[in-house]
């Protein structure tokens, strides 16, 4: 007891070395604390089905909290008025607040985008007219990789106020394509070259089964509507290939897949 009685009576400035210590020890303990509950905090991460990106925001903010606890803690054992510093903590907080204003609203709108999931890693979306393959889901940016390439970064505040078409969110996707053929060509005749192309193509499905009907009637041809499903993930490749095979199947059974023109008929 003489001991603390003594390191009372020794000052530093306007503390005394008791204070200074006991303060020091106060700190030791306030850290391990913390260290303790963001062991906790993980484990509960941990266990829980969020995603990445809002686990690490979470402790990263879990973090910060607790050092300002600390801080308000030790400051207080000091003797340092709780209201001014309390009061300068507010005031630095709406300043880097207005500051960073944008972040802050991406950083929000990113969290909504991963709470709410609309889509994933690797879905093929349109957001607000950009379509692209989906890289990477940030707290503040999106990332998409384009057909050719690209990658591009759009804000999750755009993200979020944006109309956003997921095309990979089911199993199963429609082609639509339009085919004309001659006037002089049965539609029996057509839908059958268009089927037998139907058949030939593979990543394609027969649930729901396929349409093949007059979509219009043209100046120089007949318009076809041809919908028919196709596995997603082989969307591309099948439509592509049916395409191709449609001419081909046109060629063999000699349907006239024609072209604008006019007929010019003279009378004697």
């Amino acid at each position: 007891m003489k001991i603390f009685e003594t390191l009372d009576e020794i000052h530093l400035g306007g503390l005394t070395l008791g204070l200074l210590l006991s303060t020091a020890v106060l700190l030791v303990v306030c850290v391990l604390a913390r260290k303790l509950l963001l062991k906790l905090v993980d484990r509960a991460l941990i266990k829980s089905r969020l995603d990445g990106s809002i686990k690490g925001f979470i402790k990263s903010a879990v973090g910060v909290v607790l050092w300002i606890l600390i801080v308000l803690i030790v400051a207080d054992k000091l003797g340092i008025p709780m209201t001014s510093l309390v009061a300068i903590v507010s005031v630095v907080s709406l300043a880097l607040s207005l500051s960073v204003q944008n972040i802050l609203t991406n950083l929000f709108s990113g969290m909504t985008v991963l709470g709410t999931h609309p889509f994933g890693e690797g879905d093929w979306v349109d957001i607000g007219g950009t379509a692209g393959t989906v890289q990477k889901v940030g707290l503040f940016y999106t990332i998409l990789k384009m057909p050719d390439g690209r990658e591009v970064h759009i804000p999750n505040a755009t993200v979020a106020d944006s109309k956003v078409e997921n095309f990979t969110a089911h199993e199963t996707r429609r082609i639509d394509i339009d085919v004309s053929a001659s006037y002089d060509d049965s539609t029996e005749a057509v839908k059958i070259a268009v089927m037998k192309a139907i058949d030939r193509t593979e990543g394609l499905v027969r649930e729901p089964e396929p349409i093949v009907a007059i979509k219009s009637y043209g100046d120089s041809a007949i318009t076809y509507m041809v919908l028919v499903w196709a596995e997603t993930p082989k969307f591309f490749d099948a439509k592509c290939a049916l395409t191709e095979n449609i001419r081909e199947t046109f060629a063999e059974t000699g349907v006239q897949m024609t072209y604008p023109h006019i007929n010019v008929h003279v009378d004697n």
